[in-house]
């Protein structure tokens, strides 16, 4: 006797579109876009924390830590690019075993780090902020400093500033000189900043094709709640990019010329198909740097910790390594 199963109405099973549906409709509450963050750092083993970097509180750093200090390995420091934040570095960290000490920061003006409004804000003073980021963490030596894009061109200054802090350093694609210009940063330059700091959802698609070449296949209702959680930035971060254009990036290359000068090792990847800082730049900054190891990922875009988490992180891991008084098995 076959016996006839009946669903109560709440309780009959999901058709994927219906599933579909329901995820579309969660996630258009702002709470859920942090759950998902949440989610995602604590499959890559992280623990969110803030810090305040002066007495009056005018800044306080939000910052994922992974695994502690290991005597005679360098801690790992993860810098994000502009207008992007740390949520960008968790499919890396992932790869990267609990038994290393990682720190991972939202720079001021971006992410969940709070900071009261400057009249400037110049590489300088963002390389003077994570110093004292740094100082109050008691990390004042011994460092691996890792950058993305605007981010590895921070860590490239901040290691010719205050060399003493640094054991070694990894730029994943920072921005070039203008001698390798790429024509998105002519776009840049020429006043359409949209196309780094989208306000509308299909300025952000058009973007991301730009930085990768993995495909994002984000819902559209995630992208809309992602861009309300940073509209409170967009007009801080569009005077940064002002500033940026208008002196940091025209005298570029007199920063990087001290890069002639340091003494620690540096790793540097790239991926072939960037179309915002062209893989030809790699070849200045490989023949600028002494002890320089490169490393180009051919299936690969301006986004490498999106595009190729996986190998980004076993080489940064395998470059620690190989650098470090002890290694960890």
């Amino acid at each position: 006797m076959k016996i006839k199963r009946t669903w109560p109405s709440s309780l009959k099973p999901f058709s994927y579109s219906t599933k579909q549906a329901l995820t579309m409709k969660i996630l258009e509450y702002d709470w859920l876009l942090h759950l998902y963050y949440e989610i995602t750092a604590a499959a890559a083993g992280v623990k969110k924390h803030s810090l305040s970097i002066d007495n009056d509180k005018k800044t306080i750093f939000s910052y994922y830590e992974k695994g502690k200090q290991v005597p005679g390995q360098s801690s790992m420091i993860f810098i994000h690019g502009f207008s992007s934040n740390k949520e960008s570095w968790l499919s890396l960290l992932q790869y990267i075993p609990d038994g290393y000490h990682c720190i991972i920061i939202d720079l001021p003006r971006h992410g969940e780090t709070v900071e009261h409004k400057e009249d400037n804000h110049t590489i300088d003073t963002f390389i003077d902020k994570i110093k004292l980021f740094l100082d109050q963490m008691n990390l004042t030596k011994s460092l691996y400093i890792i950058g993305a894009s605007m981010g590895a061109t921070f860590v490239a200054i901040f290691a010719t500033k205050y060399p003493e802090y640094v054991d070694m350093i990894c730029l994943l694609a920072p921005v070039p000189v203008r001698e390798y210009e790429s024509d998105f940063i002519k776009e840049l330059c020429s006043g359409k900043h949209y196309i780094l700091l989208p306000e509308t959802s299909e300025q952000f698609y058009t973007m991301a094709e730009k930085l990768t070449v993995k495909k994002t296949n984000l819902p559209d209702v995630f992208v809309k709640r992602y861009f309300k959680s940073r509209l409170r930035l967009l007009e801080e971060q569009k005077e940064i990019l002002r500033s940026f254009i208008s002196y940091e990036y025209l005298n570029l290359e007199e920063y990087y010329e001290k890069l002639q000068n340091i003494k620690y090792p540096v790793l540097i990847i790239w991926g072939r198909r960037d179309q915002i800082c062209v893989v030809e730049s790699a070849e200045y900054f490989s023949k600028l740097i002494t002890d320089v190891e490169l490393i180009i990922f051919n299936d690969c875009g301006h986004f490498i910790s999106y595009d190729k988490p996986e190998a980004t992180a076993t080489n940064i891991i395998r470059f620690l390594d190989q650098h470090s008084y002890c290694s960890i098995k």
